[in-house]
């Protein structure tokens, strides 16, 4: 990563510190080229003026269909959304990677990164009037190791076995890690690992109890989720609004109809493509944040015509990286060179970017046993510009002769098999961590590896680079790594992505998230 400060993040900068005024900033952003210039990359509106927190209200907020709000299970944007207003984590990755502390206050390793004791937040009541403990923090997490429970977590936190994590006294928690793992706190905010009661019995949706900024009063499944305050919220006058309703779609453009016609006040997330109707409405502003959030172009390497490394590199081959950021984008990406291992964390991969060569793809395939190349099933889901980008994978494809059928399902439907398919192309949220996605990603033992492919020596990689703390040690691991997935190619990643969140412009308090997380507990509106 370079050390240069992006010029949108000085311009924000400056005009947060109040060194420039509110026309200096629309005028140097003009410059800048930022808005939906013709042909030109999307970035965020300017920033509201500032004001003085307005208590009340209701937010209404568009997000896509969830098939389930178990914390333990869920793995879909909606539902994780919709989970997070109820339930809380340890701590909070901000957008520059710092960790704020929510239920836990401090933290520390006690011998390198395995062993990791943490203090917890006094006088935390869950919505049921309880107090949260050490008891409830260390049930959390053996449920989500638990192999009984079927949490999507598991393959997540490897190195974190049934009996690791254990009471030091009402406030404290150690765990016991299988191996050092450096950046283990990070992993504490993982999608499933709000603080539930130490009683969890699996029925969330029946029984919502989390020490979240307000209460879950009403969920119908696939429709809606509606909330209430939480009056007893341990954050003293948060949060500000009386009422928050999450309504769930089915696709995007129906959520970008609700926030026009104003049947929505924002949308947890939105594509390029699909903002561009947003980008001329004075009433709305689209935040945005840079991320680790990709794309995986998934094939399943335990059948053909996958099985074959070259067939894997052909695909990649003939994707043409740049041509996507600004189509499927319009601009606000960074090119990927096919590892998860995204410019904001840092490391310097040093491998060469892979670029688009329709010949050499040809006789990969050829030498493949495929001279006409072959025909093939790609699915994805709907939602953001993930059938965009499978409209174009088709189109860029076929010069090589793979002739692609297209099945562009319903979010919800798609998460029910995606790891089933044999190509498949899947939205991943950002992580904090280079190492939390390719464990989850491409780990031999995780379930959510949609690709199988499993390399004792990229695993034995990537545990080398969880462990470190070293600088330069990390970026000589990092590019063993990149060069190992650009040789085996187990998908095709082709960007990273910023994250875009439109909102109208009386919403206050609510940022784009690298993670597409969602924090309402500042949120206002004006």
């Amino acid at each position: 990563m370079s050390d240069r400060q992006d010029p949108l993040d000085t311009l924000i900068a400056r005009y947060r510190a109040g060194t420039i005024d509110r026309r200096t900033f629309l005028k140097s952003a003009a410059m800048l080229g930022l808005g939906f210039a013709a042909g030109g990359a999307l970035t965020a509106a300017p920033l509201a003026e500032a004001a003085e927190v307005k208590r009340g209200g209701t937010l209404r907020v568009a997000a896509p269909a969830a098939k389930s709000i178990d914390p333990l299970k869920i793995d879909s944007a909606g539902a994780i959304a919709i989970v997070q207003q109820v339930g809380e984590y340890l701590v909070w990755a901000e957008a520059d990677l710092k960790l704020r502390p929510v239920l836990a206050t401090r933290w520390h390793s006690t011998d390198g990164g395995k062993t990791w004791v943490f203090e917890l937040r006094k006088g935390v009541r869950f919505h049921d009037g309880r107090e949260m403990t050490a008891d409830d923090v260390v049930a959390t997490f053996e449920r989500l190791v638990d192999p009984n429970t079927a949490s999507v977590a598991r393959s997540q936190m490897s190195f974190l076995k049934p009996g690791g994590t254990t009471r030091i006294d009402l406030y404290t928690v150690q765990f016991s890690l299988t191996r050092p793992i450096g950046q283990f706190p990070y992993y504490t905010q993982i999608y499933n690992a709000v603080i539930l009661p130490k009683d969890y019995a699996g029925n969330f949706a029946e029984h919502p109890v989390g020490t979240g900024p307000f209460k879950l009063v009403s969920y119908q499944p696939q429709q809606s989720a509606s909330y209430v305050r939480n009056e007893h919220y341990w954050d003293s006058g948060k949060p500000y609004l009386d009422k928050v309703q999450i309504d769930l779609y089915g696709g995007p453009q129906p959520m970008v109809l609700a926030l026009q016609g104003g049947d929505a006040d924002m949308m947890l997330a939105v594509s390029a493509n699909d903002a561009k109707p947003l980008a001329s409405d004075h009433t709305i502003h689209i935040a945005r944040a840079h991320s680790s959030a990709t794309r995986l172009l998934c094939m399943r390497v335990d059948r053909k015509p996958f099985h074959d490394a070259r067939v894997r590199e052909a695909i990649a081959l003939c994707l043409n990286r740049p041509a996507m950021v600004k189509v499927l984008l319009a601009g606000a990406g960074q090119v990927a060179d096919d590892n998860p291992i995204a410019p904001i964390f840092g490391l310097n991969t040093d491998v060469p970017q892979r670029k688009q060569d329709i010949a050499r793809a040809r006789k990969l395939l050829a030498a493949a046993g495929y001279p006409q190349g072959f025909e093939t099933d790609l699915y994805t889901g709907n939602y953001l510009e993930l059938p965009q980008y499978a409209v174009l994978a088709q189109q860029m494809l076929a010069p090589a002769g793979i002739r692609v059928k297209l099945h562009v399902e319903p979010l919800n439907v798609y998460y029910s098999h995606w790891t089933k398919v044999s190509f498949g192309l899947t939205d991943w949220t950002g992580r904090n961590t280079p190492s939390q996605i390719l464990n989850a990603a491409f780990s031999g033992s995780s379930d959510w590896n949609a690709s199988h492919w499993k390399d004792p020596a990229f695993d034995h990689l990537v545990g080398k680079l969880e462990a470190s703390t070293d600088t330069r040690q990390r970026n000589a691991l990092a590019h063993e790594i990149a060069a190992l997935m650009l040789q085996q190619t187990p998908a095709a990643i082709a960007y990273f992505i910023d994250l875009l969140r439109p909102m109208n412009r009386k919403v206050r308090g609510v940022d784009a998230n690298m993670s597409n997380y969602l924090d309402l507990t500042r949120a206002w509106l004006s």
